[in-house]
């Protein structure tokens, strides 16, 4: 697998030129989610922004430069590759921000441009932050406000089998693994991911500290993978190195956004995979400023 990751700086000018449209979320008060949307206004380029709503809805609103064109609320499920396909999807090149998408949607949104509503070309992007926000001494995060029952993420739904392998990509909230390991049942084989390095000092650690009060509670003997936190092809190469065409897997991304992308593109790859989130709620103050800006380019997983 040829690892297509680059840095924004190194091809912004290539990126001004040939993408059509920009999907991204609709911008919060994180500086991170309306950096994309601002430069792709300046350059008067077309952007869809989305929201994931109550009741697996999805607002939208579609831009050309800074001129509202259309806007709306849909059904998730039903309507969004409808709205990619009256778009014209299937004849751009595509940007994906995953800085400005929460976690659920950029599964989904994976799933429908890689098998369903086929883009000529696929990037996407992502900021790492400059700072996350911190609750009090060196460990111990407030990234989420709330954390909901944990379910399926729509579009990787499947039944529980017999025997299953789950493979959790852990982030800083330790308390978040413990819901996914009550979810999961007849788990045979256990795989843990700790992401490493990262622009915050000490992420491997407090993510082993916050989860290591769960991780010694599970009676089975597993060993801890460790993968970078900004890499979608080493995620997926993760996954394929340690899973088995045959296994009945259950995937839990609780760390970045490029592993919950890693983890939608092996689930379309591989049959038997399934999905789980426990739909946290961010903060929408959870991170400062920005740093680097990853680009990768994703047409090699595309199904033509």
């Amino acid at each position: 697998m040829i690892r297509e990751e680059y840095n924004f700086n190194d091809i912004a000018d290539y990126l001004y030129k040939s993408t059509d449209l920009l999907i991204t979320g609709i911008p919060t008060y994180e500086e991170r989610s309306h950096f994309f949307s601002d430069l792709w206004k300046e350059k008067g380029k077309d952007i869809l922004q989305l929201r994931r709503a109550n009741d697996d809805k999805l607002e939208y609103q579609f831009l050309h430069g800074n001129n509202f064109a259309d806007g709306g609320l849909i059904d998730l499920c039903i309507h969004t590759s409808r709205l990619l396909q009256y778009l014209g999807v299937e004849q751009k090149n595509i940007l994906l921000d995953l800085s400005s998408l929460d976690h659920v949607l950029i599964m989904f949104l994976t799933k429908q441009l890689i098998e369903r509503v086929v883009p000529k070309s696929l990037f996407a992007a992502y900021i790492r932050p400059r700072e996350y926000r911190q609750q009090s001494g060196n460990i111990g995060f407030s990234l989420c406000d709330q954390v909901l029952a944990v379910n399926s993420v729509p579009g990787f739904a499947k039944r529980e089998s017999a025997k299953q392998t789950l493979c959790a990509f852990l982030g800083f909230e330790g308390i978040r693994l413990k819901s996914i390991l009550e979810y999961v049942h007849n788990i045979e084989k256990f795989i843990p991911v700790v992401a490493f390095p990262s622009g915050t000092p000490q992420w491997y650690n407090v993510t082993m500290w916050n989860s290591m009060d769960v991780l010694q509670s599970e009676n089975q003997d597993f060993a801890i993978r460790k993968c970078f936190s900004e890499s979608i092809f080493e995620a997926v190469n993760l996954l394929q190195n340690n899973i088995h065409p045959e296994d009945r897997v259950v995937l839990a991304p609780l760390g970045t956004r490029p592993h919950s992308m890693a983890c939608a593109i092996f689930a379309c790859q591989h049959q038997y995979s399934r999905i789980i989130s426990d739909y946290a709620i961010e903060n929408q103050q959870r991170t400062k400023g920005v740093t680097d800006i990853t680009i990768y380019h994703l047409s090699s997983f595309l199904k033509v």
